[in-house]
């Protein structure tokens, strides 16, 4: 649970208020000439930070390049903390011969590693996600007081750009703001904090009336080659990017001080939700899930520890009695599976009676999981001039980390639960359109959060996605990084994943052989890992290679797997028109797929009995009797009826023949008409086409699985 702010006036502890001696600032890439002692430090924000401690400081100069190095900090008490810490906060002081302007800010500990109490020169130390309880202090003009509230923060050593998450209401996609997208390349450095502008706390997708964020604190350009003057900034900058970016302004003041603040924890949790979690329940069936939340007191002075549970308006306490001897505590709470949430607060009690927040988890939920892996298909993101799925977004749709897999210690640091957003790619959020369309339909329909995680990687071939079978959890593979992921969200275990969405192949050029091999394997590892029942959903390519319509032998292996694997169903692309080639536009593409994929997915999973929802898939292809120049594709249940689109002839092929007409008939299947009988050891395929155009689909328009089928 993350473990935000309680009144931090009511602490008995506190640091010394010292008078502030403003330094000038050293050098780029020199240290100050004598370290300071953290319990003789003061600044500008010690009324606000009573209870925490100082823990590291840091006179910035006008330029530095930090990159994968340690900051030359003023002090660093980081060793003091090792007892835990379950707060930080951030004070910023920029001086000019007018005064010193100053900002403070304290939120939930966003590591347990002192270490990471710091600027982030170091990728993994990257934090990218919302935070709660968030306080907020300054002299300047504009900059709002927030007490309790949400945040968000961007913190990395990387370079990015302004192409965000979708997390925060009017954020640009042009200028940098409170959402930006961190990239895979390391070299400028962002330090971030963004409050919403109402103080309350950030549910659901961004909306015209939802509240926006904005800058409170930024120091960006740390990790400059060069290096770069730096950009600092208190509140929104007046410039094109309202995050300070590209200010180059820390020349205008004559000192610079960060200082880093930490708040020792009273308590050590060592289970409970985080905010915004989707929590799995088990077997698709229950209608609550019960969640532990565990740990120990770790300061003598706690006397109990109470768990607030709030839940559509109405409150429950829950209180263990802690001492010295027996400093553990732990409780349950009931999550419905629902269309409701729940919001957390673990309270220390010290002597006297004195509460002391130490624990917060807002809009807590309990519902099933979908896990998106392949290419480019899979990512699935906004093609050119195609629309946006923004609308399709749903509160009740979340998803955990990031899925920018080009750099695996980034993907590896972020974290934190959000609301699925499609429209971008390799960012924090993204699921894909099709997910989010998917994920939005089917919380709908069965009135339940959904949560999907996406670990795909566009332009790779099978071999990419492989488990290192040694070390499974090998954060440089794919297949470790999404197992990380998971397990980070809490998503791993036994029925924790409801099914696993694979959409790859078009890298592999036709190659079935390894294809086939290489994806029966990655099933056999995700069984051993996520479940041996986990259900497995193939969504056969469109064409592979990407652009050419004729190759058919890795598509038709594709559509024999079921054959061979127990539980794995296979999807269908042909039926979609809004195709380019390779992608997928949103209106008649992707938006659609993702409605194919929910009444699969609804069908298969939550309607007992055998399936009742698939796409057109042979069976067998025979000649008719006393009719030569005739076939007959007899298909797999379910059958019919079938659309046969004008035109749509010319996508099947019998070698040496001229298909004339295609035709379906109730309890025969497609029946073909050649130009003249087919060759004795003559086939028959269907390679659909590239973008659009006249298809082959049921009622549901889904579209007749590619396929090559010797004739009997």
């Amino acid at each position: 649970m993350p473990r935000p702010r309680h009144n931090t006036r009511r602490l008995a502890a506190g640091c010394a208020a010292l008078a502030f001696a403003a330094t000038t600032a050293s050098a780029p890439g020199t240290a100050a000439a004598e370290p300071a002692a953290a319990d003789a430090w003061s600044t500008s924000c010690d009324a606000e930070a009573a209870g925490y401690r100082p823990v590291r400081a840091l006179d910035l100069p006008t330029a530095a390049n930090w990159q994968e190095t340690t900051p030359p900090y003023t002090f660093d008490d980081t060793a003091a903390l090792a007892g835990g810490l379950d707060r930080v906060g951030y004070c910023l002081e920029l001086t000019t011969e007018a005064g010193t302007s100053w900002v403070w800010t304290a939120m939930e500990a966003l590591s347990a590693d002192p270490d990471d109490l710091g600027l982030p020169t170091r990728m993994e130390q990257s934090r990218h996600q919302f935070v709660d309880d968030l306080t907020v202090a300054s002299n300047v003009p504009g900059v709002p007081r927030v007490d309790g509230g949400s945040g968000w923060v961007e913190m990395w050593p990387n370079q990015y750009d302004a192409t965000g998450s979708r997390q925060i209401p009017g954020a640009s996609d042009t200028a940098r703001d409170a959402d930006d997208a961190v990239l895979w390349a390391n070299g400028y450095g962002s330090f971030q904090v963004h409050a919403f502008a109402d103080a309350g706390d950030a549910r659901g997708p961004r909306t015209a009336d939802a509240p926006t964020a904005t800058p409170v604190l930024a120091v960006n350009a740390f990790t400059t080659p060069g290096p770069q003057t730096m950009d600092i900034g208190i509140g929104a900058s007046p410039g094109a990017n309202p995050d300070w970016t590209s200010a180059r302004n820390a020349g205008d003041y004559t000192a610079r001080r960060l200082t880093f603040y930490a708040r020792p924890s009273l308590v050590r949790v060592d289970t409970a939700p985080i905010s915004r979690q989707v929590v799995p329940r088990p077997g698709r069936t229950a209608t609550r899930v019960s969640v532990p939340v565990r740990g120990t007191a770790t300061d003598p002075a706690v006397t109990a520890v109470e768990l607030r549970s709030t839940r559509d308006g109405r409150r429950t306490v829950q209180r263990a009695a802690v001492s010295r001897t027996r400093p553990r505590f732990s409780f349950t709470v009931s999550l419905p599976v629902a269309l409701t949430s729940t919001d957390l607060e673990l309270v220390a009690v010290t002597a006297g009676g004195a509460r002391h927040r130490v624990g917060h988890a807002v809009d807590v939920v309990a519902g099933d999981v979908v896990v998106v892996q392949g290419q480019s298909n899979a990512q699935a993101g906004q093609q050119p001039n195609s629309t946006s799925s923004e609308a399709d977004r749903s509160r009740w749709v979340r998803t955990f980390g990031t899925s920018n897999n080009n750099n695996p210690r980034l993907a590896g640091a972020i974290g934190g639960w959000t609301y699925a957003m499609g429209d971008n790619i390799q960012r924090v959020a993204a699921v894909g359109q099709w997910a989010v369309r998917m994920g939005q339909l089917m919380s709908a329909r069965l009135r339940i959060p959904i949560a999907i995680v996406n670990g795909a990687r566009g332009g790779q071939p099978i071999s990419y996605f492989a488990r290192n079978d040694s070390v499974p959890t090998d954060g440089e593979t794919s297949y470790g990084m999404l197992l990380r992921r998971l397990t980070r969200a809490g998503l791993t275990g036994p029925d924790a994943i409801d099914a696993m969405l694979w959409y790859q192949g078009e890298a592999d050029r036709d190659n079935a052989e390894a294809h086939v091999a290489g994806f029966t394997e990655l099933v056999a590892d995700w069984r051993q890992d996520y479940g041996a029942k986990l259900p497995v959903y193939v969504h056969q390519v469109r064409s592979s290679p990407c652009d050419q319509a004729t190759p058919v032998a890795l598509r038709e292996a594709q559509r024999r797997l079921p054959d061979t694997i127990d539980n794995l169903r296979v999807l269908s692309t042909t039926g979609l028109n809004g195709h380019d080639g390779c992608h997928f536009d949103y209106i008649d593409g992707y938006r659609t797929f993702g409605e194919h994929n929910a009444a699969m997915l609804l069908d298969d999973l939550y309607r007992p009995g055998a399936p009742k929802v698939a796409p057109p898939n042979p069976r067998a292809a025979h000649r008719v009797d006393g009719v030569p120049n005739q076939l007959v594709v007899a298909l797999r249940s379910p059958a019919g009826p079938l659309t046969v689109e004008e035109g749509a002839a010319a996508d099947f092929r019998v070698p040496g023949t001229v298909v004339e007409s295609v035709r379906w008939q109730r309890g025969r299947g497609l029946v073909l008409t050649l130009d003249r009988p087919a060759p004795a050891d003559a086939t028959v395929a269907y390679l659909a086409h590239r973008r659009a155009g006249p298809r082959v689909i049921n009622a549901l328009g889904m579209g007749l699985l590619a396929f090559q089928v010797p004739v009997e």
